[in-house]
């Protein structure tokens, strides 16, 4: 366990064996230090050495040799200071680096956000991240497959959507039986002949998220995509929809 944690302090066996050496007895000279550990002579000088400079013993010369003296164990907290200091220097080094690599990085090489969805409860957890964007929703809806799928969740959605005060523009095909144009719901609605407008998907835009949903067959899977400018382009085309249906 101690071998261990001067070890983390970056001590190597011969340094963690020769200073225990000289704490137990306090001041030795290389020939008796080699003898009592047996570790070879010349070895025990150059680990010394290397004892020395990290503050954790000190030396005299005395009739030609060198006697080596064990500093106070309290010292190891001068090895755990230049560990922090080493830290601290490095995450200076990787938020200098962070910040050079961020000021070179070209906007339009930055990816979408993809996120992918499978199963009612995973697709449920989308709903509730689009009620979160606190924005207007823009949908491109189908027959209503949500509600044939999740009709436990619609009532949720809409009565959260209209407390949070999110108002619904709704494109979707003319046998679309659920939506409706409501003021109380906070929803309207435009539709298309379902022969020109066939969809078996939901598109929903919200804030800088397009989300793409199928509650087909018992397979539901979704895909929402962030990226700003997939998200104005999709709501370019809305728009376009939008004002040229009556």
């Amino acid at each position: 366990m101690i071998n261990q944690a001067l070890k983390s302090l970056g001590l190597n066996d011969n340094e963690i064996i020769i200073f225990s050496e000289l704490v137990s007895i306090w001041s030795s000279v290389a020939s008796s230090l080699a003898a009592r550990t047996k570790i070879n002579k010349s070895t025990v000088r150059y680990v010394c050495q290397g004892l020395e400079k990290k503050g954790l013993i000190f030396s005299i010369k005395k009739d030609d040799t060198f006697v080596y003296t064990a500093e106070s164990p309290r010292r190891l907290n001068i090895l755990l200071e230049k560990d922090k200091m080493i830290l601290k220097e490095k995450e200076k080094n990787i938020k200098e680096s962070i910040e050079y690599f961020d000021r070179l990085k070209n906007e339009k090489t930055i990816l979408p956000k993809v996120s992918f969805f499978q199963w009612n409860e995973w697709l449920k957890k989308l709903y509730e991240q689009i009620l979160e964007c606190g924005q207007q929703i823009d949908s491109f809806e189908d027959n209503w497959e949500m509600f044939k799928a999740i009709p436990d969740f619609v009532d949720y959605f809409i009565g959260e959507r209209k407390k949070r005060k999110i108002y619904n523009r709704v494109i979707c095909p003319s046998n679309n039986p659920i939506n409706k144009e409501s003021k109380e719901e906070l929803r309207s609605v435009k539709m298309i002949d379902e022969k020109l407008f066939p969809f078996t998907w939901d598109i929903k835009i919200c804030s800088n998220t397009v989300s793409i949903m199928s509650f087909k067959e018992n397979n539901s899977v979704a895909i929402s995509i962030t990226d700003k400018e997939i998200a104005n382009n999709f709501r370019s085309l809305f728009e376009y929809m939008w004002k040229n249906l009556k």
